[in-house]
């Protein structure tokens, strides 16, 4: 079997979010939520809501994409560097949302933080990677995908456009992308303008939050995202 670990993950996911789907109280112990998780100390919570998703959509998506990337990262390098990239990325994009939310009435649920960190580290160690999108008939250069997805994720961030965790996406990218330059630098800087300009893009973003007014407030606002 191709990718033993990459399919591992995704059908662990799929039973978890069915059982989530099904049995209320294990959703609720799963959820990411920041009371949680400061006060109660469940910090098993930044790992476990990737397990989840709002419905059978949000976790086909999620299951397809990382297994498309997952599965090249496997092949290539062994399954102990896509399960620490995959883990590694749904910790960044968890201890973003954490901070961002640590004073608001907060949940989320999804492996798109994870998800994320794949498919940027694929990009950048595996070359010649394209992005495929259901509404665009040809292949995105991978390069090209990672400045617009950092772009698009702070801004849908910034604007709260849908319900859905731009954070968690923007910090497992983020991850992703410093886990790539970790273990095969070379590789990266084959294309030192788009790399550069990812990590630049990606400084500036980290900068704009952390001096942002309302991410200090300490006000509730009572939300649920899938990311």
């Amino acid at each position: 079997m191709n990718a033993p670990v990459t399919i591992s993950i995704c059908i662990v996911t799929a039973i978890v979010t069915q059982i989530a789907l099904t049995k209320p109280a294990v959703l609720q112990r799963l959820l990411f939520k920041p009371e949680e998780i400061l006060r109660k100390k469940e910090y098993d919570r930044l790992f476990s809501s990737a397990l989840i998703h709002a419905d059978w959509m949000h976790a086909g998506f999620n299951l397809f994409a990382l297994y498309s990337f997952g599965s090249a990262i496997e092949d290539i390098y062994g399954w102990k560097t896509l399960f620490v990239i995959y883990a590694f990325s749904v910790l960044g994009g968890s201890l973003l949302s954490l901070y961002l939310h640590r004073h608001h009435n907060y949940a989320a649920l999804g492996a798109s933080g994870g998800v994320s960190g794949v498919i940027f580290a694929t990009i950048f160690l595996v070359p010649g990677t394209g992005v495929s999108l259901f509404f665009i008939p040809i292949a995105i250069p991978g390069n090209i995908f990672a400045l617009i997805y950092l772009i698009g994720s702070f801004w849908g961030l910034r604007k709260k456009v849908g319900n859905i965790g731009h954070d968690a996406h923007f910090g497992g990218a983020i991850a992703g992308l410093v886990f790539a330059y970790s273990i095969r630098p070379q590789f990266c800087l084959a294309d030192p303008l788009y790399f550069w300009g990812s990590v630049a893009v990606s400084i500036i973003c980290l900068v704009v939050l952390y001096l942002d007014p309302q991410n200090q407030s300490g006000s509730l606002f009572p939300s649920k995202k899938s990311d």
